[in-house]
């Protein structure tokens, strides 16, 4: 998820969250934000060790830690989505592309 999206999401949920709720936005929060983090941190690598800049790690061990990232950044954005959702009362809404209503 974007940062301006987070933002966004977060943004959506009420200010009267009680202390429990608020200790969970904000894990799932800092866990978007480090996976994120991680994921450019890697990206930067990976561009260096195929440059044929000499890096820490094999490109093979980048590539592998990367994808695995980037498929657990969609599950916590997924996570953080739902969150929001539960904490607002609201049901997701579902985009079909044509704007019409299922029957």
């Amino acid at each position: 998820m974007n940062p301006y999206r987070l933002q966004e999401r977060l943004d959506s949920v009420p200010d009267s969250l009680d202390a429990g709720q608020r200790a969970r936005l904000g894990a799932h929060r800092s866990a978007v934000e480090e996976c994120r983090e991680r994921i450019a941190e890697l990206r930067g690598e990976l561009r260096r060790a195929l440059s044929g800049i000499d890096g820490p790690r094999h490109t093979l061990e980048i590539m592998t830690e990367l994808d695995a990232l980037e498929r657990v950044q969609q599950r916590l954005d997924s996570r953080l989505s739902d969150l929001c959702d539960e904490l607002t009362g609201t049901a997701p809404t579902v985009p079909y592309g044509d704007d019409a209503p299922l029957t």
